[in-house]
């Protein structure tokens, strides 16, 4: 599975320089054109590589492992003055300067926790037959970027350098990090799917509908109405870019916001998320029953089997 994923990587050079700029002349901003580039090509270079923390661990149970290593400028948040930090993480800070998401950097309030998912694609190269796989949004965790109260001992700066104030950038479902891909829930679901679609054909795109998530669910929904329509030229422009013959809305609230984004496009279909906490309805939709065992392996066959079927 390894070698087929990392084979297809970011495999289409004509397509790797036009979402680079898409996303610096719409999501991030121009000034953070090279930034992208190193964070793109960080995660090429470190496709099999672990965080030190996770290396470590691995090594002293006798498996192999390498350590991440970070480009100079894109590096984890690291806050001035502050002892109590997480560095060891292969999700990374970037400025945004965009003028259509400038204001995510001046709020008052909640400050912090800004997911952002680079696009990732797998397989576009030397095939027409391309899927877009939708996600809803990326979902951040405050803890160690904006949740400061959480650890009140041992601090030796002000609140304020404490929140992250820039977009904490990985990649949908993590699929550019080797310890998201070794897991059985959501990484390492989405790697089988996409190896099984590969192996039958298919190019994979997997972005977001919603490019940022805020701080939390409550204010993301808040802010994603308001960006509505940024988002839908955002997502068109993805569309325009790919050209996928389908485009797979992952979940009832990908989907509907992608229905509102692209109206009637024949190409948007629903399927159920395939995280490990949507389990039951994977199995819903490939007439497994509820309470029969099945492995990994096999629910992503009858997974892929199913996005093939609706996108014919």
């Amino acid at each position: 599975m390894e070698t087929t994923l990392y084979s297809t990587f970011l495999d289409d050079k004509e397509i790797t320089c036009q979402i680079y700029e898409m996303l610096a002349n719409d999501v991030l901003g121009k000034e953070q054109l090279e930034k992208i580039k190193l964070r793109y090509d960080d995660m090429y270079r470190n496709f099999f590589s672990y965080s030190k923390e996770e290396a470590v661990k691995l090594i002293k149970s006798g498996t192999e492992a390498c350590v991440w290593e970070f480009s100079k400028g894109v590096e984890p948040f690291t806050p001035k003055g502050w002892n109590r930090y997480y560095e060891d993480t292969i999700t990374v800070p970037i400025p945004i300067t965009h003028p259509d998401f400038k204001d995510l950097t001046t709020r008052t309030e909640k400050r912090g926790a800004i997911g952002l998912d680079l696009p990732t694609w797998f397989n576009l190269k030397n095939t027409d037959k391309r899927i877009m796989l939708v996600a809803q949004d990326p979902l951040r965790g405050n803890t160690w970027y904006s949740d400061v109260d959480k650890f009140p001992k041992g601090k030796t700066g002000c609140k304020e350098d404490y929140i992250c104030i820039d977009a904490l950038v990985a990649s949908p479902f993590g699929l550019h990090g080797k310890s998201w891909r070794d897991k059985k829930n959501g990484g390492g679901r989405m790697a089988l799917l996409v190896e099984k679609l590969i192996e039958h054909g298919y190019g994979v795109y997997l972005t977001d509908c919603r490019k940022y998530f805020v701080y939390d669910h409550k204010e993301s929904d808040i802010y994603s109405l308001k960006k509505k329509t940024i988002y839908k030229r955002i997502l068109e422009k993805e569309i325009s870019i790919i050209r996928p013959s389908c485009i797979v809305a992952m979940g009832n609230q990908a989907y509907s916001y992608c229905k509102e984004l692209l109206g009637n496009d024949p190409r948007v279909k629903y399927a159920p998320h395939f995280s490990g906490t949507a389990t039951w309805k994977a199995k819903d939709f490939s007439d497994i029953p509820l309470k029969q065992k099945i492995s990994i392996e096999e629910l992503a066959e009858k997974y892929m089997k199913y996005i093939i079927t609706i996108c014919k």
